[in-house]
């Protein structure tokens, strides 16, 4: 009885999901159909590469049809896209699709443990507690992958930012105009610091675009998110106004970021002491208790059987 109710799960589990994938599968196609006659632009940097029609494009799209909806609240989708851009991901739907991740790994995180659960008959309480837990994890993970996306590239950009003040400081000293320094800066830095190029490339479109030079570069400091290049930008900004020397500022910026950066690497070398106790109590300690203590426990136990069986003779 017990097999048979197996098969029974396991039959309805198959027909939902080629139910769900028909479904999905004949509104995915007539979306193909209606986006061959409404040609829409791409994006300049996508969050995704290839083909109109790649899988990459297709599994994204189908994703993104789960966070329509969410998608719709403008307060929140604004404040995910500057996030989404301060990771690196310039996708239209980008919002949509980080949406539609959630919905999905609140559904598929859980979807195991609770069939497993109904299979055997074991759905209790504390597994349903489990089962909402892991509802949760699996809405919340996106996010948090998102937080630590865009902390590793601000670190990345605020790492190679001093190097990339001194190319613009030897091309302004030259005599070349800001937006060419820019253009030039932004080609030599491509192999040493992705994230800077696709910044400065993006400024460089904007300039070419007839926005303000104030207007772009407070737009690569939003999109960037680092506090560094917010300052440079305000630095950069100001001296245009006030008419002062744009090298010289960056000069004396560039060494202001080189004392910053050894600031923080003394800080975190300060913190090593108080950081490594934890690996060394739990790891390294227990180790040479056994080495030192061990024999010495050997020899008292050995001494003491010794001493029991001899007593135990005589």
């Amino acid at each position: 009885m017990a097999g048979f109710d197996w098969l029974i799960w396991t039959a309805t589990f198959l027909a939902g999901t080629s139910l769900v994938y028909g479904l999905l599968h004949y509104f995915g196609d007539r979306r193909l159909v209606k986006s061959r006659f409404r040609k829409e632009p791409e994006a300049a940097m996508p969050l995704y590469h290839g083909g109109n029609y790649t899988w990459m494009r297709r599994l994204l799209d189908w994703i993104s049809s789960f966070g329509k909806f969410a998608a719709s609240d403008k307060e929140r989708a604004t404040k995910l896209r500057y996030a989404l851009l301060q990771a690196g991901f310039r996708n239209p739907t980008g919002t949509a699709i980080f949406y539609g991740l959630q919905a999905i790994g609140a559904f598929c995180l859980p979807m195991p443990y609770l069939l497993i659960n109904v299979m055997h008959g074991t759905m209790t309480s504390g597994n349903l507690a489990v089962t909402l837990l892991l509802g949760g994890t699996g809405f919340y993970l996106p996010q948090y992958i998102l937080k630590f996306l865009t902390k590793r590239r601000q670190d990345r950009i605020d790492k190679a930012l001093p190097d990339v003040l001194d190319l613009l400081i030897v091309l302004l000293e030259a005599g070349l105009s800001l937006q060419s320094t820019l253009n030039r800066v932004s080609d030599e830095v491509r192999s040493i610091s992705p994230e800077l190029y696709q910044e400065l490339h993006l400024t460089n479109v904007e300039l070419r675009t007839g926005i303000t030079r104030e207007m772009a570069l407070r737009n690569m400091a939003d999109r960037t998110g680092v506090q560094s290049v917010k300052s440079l930008t305000g630095m950069m900004i100001q001296s245009e106004k006030m008419g002062t020397s744009l090298s010289q500022a960056l000069r004396v910026h560039s060494n202001f970021l080189r004392v910053q950066r050894a600031q923080k690497a003394e800080a975190i070398a300060a913190k090593m002491p108080v950081k490594i106790m934890f690996p060394m109590l739990l790891f390294i300690f227990p180790a040479i208790f056994i080495v030192v203590l061990g024999p010495a426990a050997i020899n008292l136990l050995h001494s003491s059987l010794f001493s029991s069986i001899g007593g135990g003779r005589f």
